[in-house]
């Protein structure tokens, strides 16, 4: 079956190491020209965009960027450049906006740059991409290419964490922060595809109708990209919330027929196992991913440790390729092609301006 419907998907899933390998190369190899230019212009406000996955993406950038490095920081998708009459940050300030896109022509994002630039003509851009013939790198002052990343199917797996890993890689070198360069270095190593996919299967073996995929901080964006691919992987209904929302009144919602996925940090454990164990009382089944797992973790049915030793700031793309496996072998058990699913494209295209 894989051979077949969902291949292309599969194998992107599983080949994430060596597309994290190749950006780790190539970012080291334009590190002195980035670092460079950071220094000329001096930015004292960055903010992250981009569409669908990409937008998600830049979320994880923003919290990433703004806890490291303490600028100013916030992440819009690109068409909200479009539905106030402001820009949707201070363009009083020296302002580097950091750009996410999948195919590298995402249309929204270029009339988005083009407004911008109309409006702040001294703001700069950086494209972070898979694609280098797309006409978004002509509208930027500085391009990140991960070729490696670059994907077949039409929902987005290696280009999204890759993006990321990219983006996290010169925010360490930026801020000489030797230990978080040597913890990223080591991500494609720390990934295990395989020991977690008997556990994941078990997951799909619950028939869920419904999901809500949680997570506090930086997972928070992961959550939301998470719940985005199981409904355009199998057409399940899936959500996304903050997991410390959940005891706020979402939990009375919870039935047999639905799964909650938490996305555990060290920073909230204690606070985590608590409203695992709430949720243990509405019978709603649980999986926690988490790098280890201990008894303040509460109640699980399913528990996926990563076990990768490494720190919140860096992990989290550990979790990432759970995901994505649980929305791939969910479309499995419906029987859906997870490489085009359907109403999903590649690349989003629009007949006119807004």
């Amino acid at each position: 079956m894989l051979q077949q419907r969902g291949a292309l998907t599969f194998n992107e899933i599983s080949q994430q190491n060596e597309s994290w390998t190749d950006t780790l190369k190539i970012v080291n190899e334009k590190m002195a020209e980035l670092v460079s230019w950071f220094s000329k212009e001096a930015f004292n406000q960055v903010v992250f965009t981009g569409s669908g996955s990409s937008f998600h993406a830049a979320g994880v950038s923003s919290i990433f960027f703004g806890n490291l490095t303490g600028v100013a920081t916030s992440w819009f998708p690109a068409a909200e450049v479009f539905s106030l009459p402001r820009l949707p940050f201070d363009v009083r300030r020296k302002t580097l906006v950091v750009v996410f896109s999948r195919s590298g022509e995402t249309q929204e994002t270029a009339w988005a740059i083009s407004r911008i630039k109309e409006k702040v003509a001294s703001t700069k851009f950086l494209l972070i991409t898979p694609n280098s013939s797309g006409p978004l790198a002509e509208l930027c002052d500085q391009h990140i290419f991960l070729p490696k990343a670059k994907e077949e199917s039409h929902v987005s797996t290696k280009a999204y964490t890759s993006m990321i890993l990219a983006l996290k890689l010169l925010t360490a070198v930026l801020m000489k922060n030797t230990s978080l360069y040597n913890e990223l270095m080591s991500l494609p190593g720390k990934l295990e595809i395989k020991k977690f996919q008997k556990e994941i299967q078990k997951v799909v073996g619950v028939k869920p109708v419904h999901l809500v995929v949680c997570g506090n901080g930086i997972y928070y964006p992961h959550a939301m990209e998470g719940s985005s691919l199981i409904k355009k992987m199998s057409s399940i209904s899936a959500e996304s919330n903050y997991t410390s929302e959940l005891r706020h009144g979402d939990a009375n919602h919870t039935t047999q027929t639905m799964i909650a996925v938490l996305l555990s940090g060290e920073a909230m454990r204690k606070a985590d196992g608590q409203i695992i164990s709430d949720l243990a009382q509405t019978k709603c089944h649980r999986l926690v991913v988490c790098d280890k797992s201990d008894n303040r973790l509460g109640l699980s049915d399913f528990i996926v440790e990563i076990g990768s030793g490494l720190s919140d700031l860096t992990r989290d793309l550990l979790y990432v390729p759970v995901l994505q496996e649980l929305a791939f072998y969910l479309s499995v058990s419906k029987a859906y092609n997870a490489d085009k699913p359907k109403h999903v494209h590649y690349a989003v295209t629009w007949k006119e301006h807004f």
